[in-house]
């Protein structure tokens, strides 16, 4: 089967030239701030420098696969893209003059104004490349499509070909189906009605893959067995498979047995080395955090104090921490003092009750007060959770911390508790109080599963923007 992950990521080839563009553009302009000319051309030891840091955005460029999917992903998000590249440059650059004891050689400031300069001018000029290419006033991607014949069932045929044909460049183009069962079809491409004509058909067609997005018996083990034989590509639904989708899946063995195998995740060695970063950077926050925290916790209960509410005003909370571990959460009180009492005599009503059930909140919840609506909307309510990321109980950015026996009642999530909580997270920045629990659940899955220093950027960019629009946050 063709090895499709090279032409994937030579896609991008024109946002990497950017990327080199714009660090020789940063190089010469910081060079030129710094010293009043250009003088590095004539220098042995700033030319290997500038060399090297070419290098090194390249080698950055192709490990971190930064433009991945640019095209569909919204602009904001290349500002977290392209400071990531710079802070990636920029410690690598700083790792070479540690190792090299070179710092003394070369200007550091200039280093960094070049970095600076780099993060701003490769974001400029990605957007504007992006705009024209979207826009089409400029069209350079022309790639030969692979030829692909799909295997479905008439009712979602056609979404099985949408889905299939999409992405930023239509890789594949259908140009046969079967659909089993049926003895024709309304479809735009050319159908067999005999599974027997499948081979032949595609033989005669140069078509050079099948995407079987059915279960995998609607064809004979003869059909398989012809296919791979001819050099023909079969990709098997998942979803099919399972009879669910599911990202957790790859290629095992087990003794003599080649499998396709479900359900086995691990983190990987970036994700275990970067949360040794993460713990740094929340010591490091929660630190600075702390030292406000202790005059607006006065103001909030001056605050209380002025509308006769004398109680206190930090409110303890049991949830589950990582690895199932019992953890006490802190957090501005926002419901009256005799809250939980009140829940009680509310859920005996089958409305409250139906609601709490199904999304763990009322979407209207007659308990908060008018200062902790404030607090909720603006999210201040969840500053005093500082304390618990400075010992190490939550993280800044995590999946949502979770009652003793939430999880559970929901079908479980193991994963789930393999991380720290956070104070904002996944949920946080894709759609807040908007959304179903169990679509809060997958969102908090897929960030347990694919947590990074780009994705916890961007939850709070997201988290950020969420809370001065006051979207969907309660």
């Amino acid at each position: 089967m063709k090895n499709t992950a090279a032409k994937d990521g030579s896609r991008h080839i024109d946002f990497m030239i950017i990327d080199v563009v714009s660090l020789v553009v940063s190089f010469a302009l910081s060079y030129l701030i710094k010293f009043r000319d250009l003088g590095f051309v004539q220098s042995s030891s700033w030319m290997a420098l500038f060399y090297i840091a070419i290098l090194i955005d390249i080698v950055i460029c192709l490990v971190s696969n930064s433009d991945s999917k640019i095209l569909r992903r919204p602009y904001y998000e290349e500002i977290v893209h392209a400071l990531l590249l710079a802070f990636y440059n920029l410690l690598a650059a700083g790792v070479l003059f540690y190792v090299f004891k070179i710092g003394t050689v070369f200007s550091r400031q200039m280093i960094l104004t070049m970095y600076g300069l780099y993060f701003l001018i490769s974001l400029a000029l990605k957007c504007l490349w992006k705009k024209l290419i979207l826009s089409g006033k400029v069209r350079i991607y022309n790639p030969k499509k692979t030829a692909l014949f799909v295997v479905g069932s008439g009712e979602s045929i056609d979404e099985i070909i949408e889905n299939a044909t999409g992405g930023d460049f239509e890789k594949y183009e259908v140009k046969g189906a079967f659909i089993p069962g049926a003895a024709a079809a309304s479809v735009e491409v050319e159908t067999v009605t005999d599974s027997a004509d499948i081979v032949p058909f595609i033989k005669a067609n140069g078509i050079e893959e099948i995407l079987v997005a059915a279960s995998p018996s609607v064809l004979g083990d003869d059909i398989y067995k012809a296919l791979i034989l001819n050099g023909i590509g079969v990709h098997l639904s998942v979803e099919n498979l399972l009879g669910f989708q599911t990202e957790d899946y790859g290629v095992d063995t087990v003794g003599v047995y080649n499998t396709l195998s479900a359900g086995l995740y691990s983190f990987t060695a970036g994700q275990n080395l970067y949360s040794v970063l993460k713990r740094a950077v929340d010591i490091i926050f929660s630190a600075v955090g702390l030292v406000f925290l202790a005059p607006f916790t006065l103001l909030v209960k001056l605050v209380y104090l002025i509308t006769g509410d004398s109680s206190p005003i930090i409110y303890r909370q049991e949830r589950v921490g990582r690895n199932g571990r019992t953890i006490n959460i802190y957090k501005y009180r926002t419901m009256v003092p005799d809250a939980d009492k009140i829940l009680r005599e509310l859920l005996e009503d089958e409305q409250y009750r139906a609601e709490w059930e199904a999304n763990q909140k009322f979407s209207d919840d007659p308990r908060i007060t008018k200062i902790g609506r404030f607090l909720r909307k603006t999210s201040l309510d969840e500053l005093p959770q500082l304390i618990n990321v400075f010992r190490g109980e939550m993280s800044l950015v995590g999946p949502r911390p979770l009652v003793p026996g939430e999880l559970e009642a929901h079908g479980g999530m193991k994963l789930y508790m393999q991380v720290k909580p956070g104070i904002t997270g996944w949920w946080g920045c894709n759609g807040r109080s908007n959304i179903s629990y169990r679509e809060r659940l997958e969102l908090e899955y897929y960030y347990v599963k694919n947590y990074s220093l780009y994705l916890d950027f961007l939850c709070v960019l997201r988290t950020v923007l969420s809370i001065l629009t006051r979207d969907g946050a309660e």
